[in-house]
């Protein structure tokens, strides 16, 4: 169903530490800054499924010593270039196709770790949440997003992978979202591993979430049987051009806005800031 909804490249975009400019709405939050304020200058900082470096740059910027973990050198490589690094940048790189043995050879304990859409993709995130507290210090925090099963774009995933899995239609590693959890269940998911919830917000709001998906995933799905028979056409393009530049962009923030109360448990995402159990 879907070509490119999961790949991102959110180099020109602001950091997720600060915010999200999606669809077409610049959506800024403060739940992680404030946090960050408690963490030693200089500290390290784990970014675990580093991506596009966005959050590794912000987090260079403001002092910290951050390793960057993803599984292509390449690509972490190639977004490097794409930014100005500070002269004195305390920053490295690091590559692995099992992300979790690489966690081996760096530092036994970070004060800051921040993973930015990645248990979404795990079959079972729990072992791997367990394995990234182990290389948590006892006073530091974990900085995590994720999204909510409850919303239109996630049953699509949902059923685009079930669909990929009968056809055989192969899609790219780690690209699927494997969990559809809601709030509760993912908090749930996150105490079961041992970690304590020291804050959440739900971010993205429904109205402007669930626009964007009817205008995306039928284009998305169009352009895809267009291909098959030949005709050649950039939906995906055209779907973000509709939802970044159409006039409903500002009467569904405007809705989202005034009904966050009644709608927040079915919002785009789910911040958190975690601990070490016991720690709150």
């Amino acid at each position: 169903m879907l070509d490119q909804a999961l790949t991102f490249d959110r180099s020109d975009d602001v950091s997720k530490l600060q915010g999200s400019n999606t669809r077409g709405i610049a959506y800024r939050w403060d739940i992680f800054t404030k946090h960050l304020a408690g963490i030693p200058a200089g500290a390290e900082v784990l970014d675990f499924g580093a991506g596009s470096l966005r959050e590794s740059l912000d987090l260079v910027q403001r002092g910290f010593s951050v390793t960057s973990v993803d599984v292509d050198a390449g690509i972490l490589e190639a977004y490097k270039q794409k930014y100005d690094w500070p002269d004195n940048a305390k920053h490295q790189l690091v590559a692995s196709p099992d992300l979790f043995a690489a966690l081996d050879r760096l530092a036994d304990q970070y004060r800051l770790i921040t993973a930015f859409d990645v248990f979404e993709h795990l079959a079972d995130p729990v072992p791997a949440v367990q394995e990234l507290a182990r290389h948590l210090h006892d006073g530091g925090l974990m900085f995590v997003t994720v999204p909510n099963g409850r919303t239109l774009f996630e049953l699509a995933f949902r059923m685009d992978l079930m669909i990929a899995r009968a056809t055989g239609r192969p899609m790219r590693p780690g690209e699927p979202h494997l969990q559809r959890n809601g709030p509760t269940k993912w908090t749930r998911l996150f105490q079961r591993a041992g970690l304590s919830i020291v804050d959440h917000e739900m971010h993205i709001g429904f109205f402007a979430n669930t626009a964007a998906a009817l205008v995306q995933l039928p284009l998305t799905l169009g352009g895809r049987i267009a291909r098959k028979i030949g005709i050649q056409n950039d939906a995906p393009g055209l779907s973000q051009r509709i939802i970044d530049q159409g006039p409903q962009t500002r009467v569904m923030d405007f809705l989202d806005r005034h009904t966050k109360m009644l709608f927040r448990g079915f919002y785009g995402w789910n911040l958190f800031v975690l601990c070490k159990r016991g720690c709150v």
